[in-house]
């Protein structure tokens, strides 16, 4: 039987992230764990945190507790957290979770006031 070190999960899920937003195009790195203030897992920009999550029970609720967290420590305006599906390697294949601040900050980058028409 094979030991999984839950630490080596999800380094092993950082760094799929990692890779799979360079390969994207953006700059991302990992933050090392106990620099400073907690500020997620994924550093891409001064104002998001990017939370990874591989573990075999989900906890949506204690990890919208955590991102909160960590957008105050970093005060970003953005937080998002990758959540690594079971059988999942390739991080396109994840899900991903935002809060509710976050939600309405992207809405106000996408969309223009009146740009919406409401159907009747």
């Amino acid at each position: 039987m094979t030991i999984v070190n839950s630490k080596d999960k999800g380094d092993r899920a950082e760094r799929a992230l990692v890779d799979f937003l360079d390969h994207e195009g953006f700059a991302a790195r990992r933050i090392i764990a106990g620099a400073h203030d907690d500020i997620g897992d994924i550093d891409i920009h001064p104002d998001i945190v990017i939370e990874v999550k591989n573990r075999y029970k989900v906890s949506l609720g204690e990890y919208l507790t955590a991102l909160w967290a960590q957008k105050g420590n970093k005060d970003a305006a953005f937080g998002f957290i990758a959540i690594k599906m079971r059988g999942k390697a390739n991080p396109v294949e994840w899900g991903y979770m935002i809060d509710g601040p976050t939600f309405v900050n992207i809405l106000r980058l996408l969309v223009r006031p009146g740009d919406l028409k409401v159907k009747e």
